[in-house]
């Protein structure tokens, strides 16, 4: 008598197992890995390598062009043709908009835009002595604007508040301290 496969199946046509459940329980792997190992014991020997010869011209229509090729090939960097631009900023936010942080630390806290750096980062202010956000560099995807704006007016903002500013300096690790 045939096995029943109607245990097997959800509805006609749909399996109670997955793929790789039915895989596991038929123990294909290892009938696939023990097959496959006297397979590649057996294989034939390979015809003797040819070099090539400029002169032969049977040997240059067939030759391959790994043969044709020094071995030590170098491969070339592509050229990227895209310049690096700031993304574009919404229109909703401006110099002087307030916007709510949606993320990090000061997140729920309402800063103050200062302007958009070049990576397209933007720079915000608490300011720090109202609400204890220092200048910080915040994506634009992790704001929310509000219709409130301050006027700036009087306000400058060095030059030196740049990406270049903010990043981390690479400080020494410690090796070998502990015993």
């Amino acid at each position: 008598m045939a096995k029943s496969t109607h245990r097997n199946q959800l509805a006609p046509g749909i399996s109670r197992l997955s793929r790789s459940q039915v895989f596991s329980k038929r123990a294909a792997y290892k009938v696939a890995k023990s097959a496959a190992a006297p397979a590649t014991e057996a294989a034939p020997a390979a015809a003797p390598y040819t070099p090539y010869v400029k002169d032969d011209l049977l040997v240059q229509l067939t030759a391959t062009p790994q043969d044709k090729v020094a071995a030590t090939r170098v491969p070339r960097a592509k050229a990227v043709h895209k310049a690096q631009r700031a993304p574009r900023l919404r229109a909703s936010i401006t110099p002087g908009t307030v916007l709510i942080m949606l993320a990090g630390r000061f997140r729920g806290k309402r800063v103050v835009c200062l302007k958009q750096l070049p990576s397209g980062l933007l720079l915000v202010t608490g300011p720090f002595r109202l609400n204890g956000v220092p200048l910080r560099r915040v994506n634009a995807a992790y704001v929310i604007a509000t219709s409130t704006t301050v006027d700036l007016t009087g306000v400058t903002v060095d030059a030196k508040f740049t990406d270049e500013y903010f990043k981390r300096s690479p400080t020494a690790k410690l090796q070998g301290t502990e015993e």
